[in-house]
């Protein structure tokens, strides 16, 4: 049995989540979809707010992108999230844009998968 490394887990984890809404196909697209959404709307506003000079709406916003992600089981996007949370809340500000890139890159790779995956385009 091969043990699966960090980079070859998919960028969220749809076995798991449909699960965890009773195997309800069209509920797990309507869950993914708004999530979509949520994420590229954070996602943005987090790269806005990382020109900025304050570090606390980085870190609430990172904080709920975190969560929305965890509940999602988009695993990577909520580690990302996390650290973001982190270096904001020790005030790191100098890592805001390279992070929010980061979350940029793996909401890009989490929109290619779920493509693959059947789901529509949705940017």
């Amino acid at each position: 049995m091969k043990i699966m490394e960090p980079s070859d887990r998919p960028p969220i984890d749809l076995v798991t989540l449909g699960k965890m809404l009773g195997d309800d196909t069209d509920l797990v697209k309507m869950i993914v979809g708004k999530f979509r959404t949520e994420v590229h709307s954070d996602v943005t506003a987090l790269q806005s707010l990382a020109t900025q000079n304050d570090p606390e709406p980085i870190r609430a916003l990172a904080h709920r992108l975190k969560g929305t992600c965890s509940n999602a089981q988009a695993m990577p996007l909520a580690n990302s999230a996390k650290h973001l949370q982190t270096a904001m809340t020790v005030g790191i500000l100098d890592q805001a844009q390279s992070l929010s890139a980061t979350l940029e890159t793996q909401r890009q790779e989490l929109e290619r998968y779920l493509v693959e995956q059947g789901y529509d385009s949705e940017f």
